[in-house]
């Protein structure tokens, strides 16, 4: 953001930029035909970024002082973006406009916004300048992104784990078949841990421990997320 710049200059840069870049996806999606779901994946990169940039700062809740003229304009654009999409006239219903583009309405936008920057700031690790900036009681925005989070109450940490000591025990790693008569065996001593992870093709991935000791087996499994390794 421009510091030169105030709140609502920013806001109306924005807007007019996302307005061009409506105009330019209109003659695109008119020249070269894109499907609905293509068409709302354009609109949500290009206009909606473009109209939302740095809406975190200036947005102060649907009810707020001076709010309303500049919720008006983004849902007025939001309506457009509908239409674009799923090639509507404009006396359609809006609830029924946004269910069919699939498109959030603008109060929805701008609220997830807020509480995803506040969420970002208030999982930094303490002592970051940028996270103190939540529910900080001599700062507005602090406490509109308090507000946002709802039930955070600055307890959050990051813990770094201790070095673990040595296990002594003996690690194997066996394949499938070994693995399953080594389970198998009833007069193992002590405690047998059996683990293993994956990954699959679309990136999701995750592991599963199981552990034996005595006569039941008991197990755990974790879904890991999507990427790592």
């Amino acid at each position: 953001m421009a510091s030169q710049l105030t709140l609502k200059e920013h806001h109306e840069i924005r807007i007019k930029k996302a307005r061009n870049a409506q105009n330019r996806l209109r003659r695109l999606a008119g020249q070269v035909g894109l499907s609905p779901e293509n068409c709302q994946r354009v609109q949500s990169a290009c206009a909606q970024a473009a109209a939302l940039f740095g809406s975190e700062l200036w947005w102060k809740g649907d009810n707020a002082h001076g709010m309303v003229g500049r919720r008006e304009e983004v849902q007025k654009l939001v309506n457009q973006e509908a239409r674009l999409t799923t090639g509507s006239f404009r006396t359609i219903n809006q609830g029924a406009l946004s269910l069919e583009s699939g498109i959030k309405p603008a109060v929805s936008q701008l609220e997830n916004r807020l509480r995803r920057f506040a969420l970002r700031l208030a999982s930094l690790p303490r002592g970051d300048q940028a996270r103190e900036l939540v529910g900080a009681s001599d700062s507005a925005l602090g406490q509109r992104l308090q507000s946002a989070l709802g039930c955070w109450n600055g307890r959050e940490d990051t813990v770094l784990l201790e070095v673990a000591s040595p296990l002594d025990a003996s690690t194997m790693i066996e394949e499938e078949t070994t693995a399953v008569l080594e389970a198998n065996q009833l007069d193992r001593p002590g405690l047998t841990i059996f683990t293993d992870g994956s990954r699959l093709e679309n990136g999701a991935t995750g592991y599963a421990v199981t552990w034996k000791n005595g006569t039941p087996w008991r197990g755990h499994k974790t879904h890991m997320g999507w990427g790592h390794l």
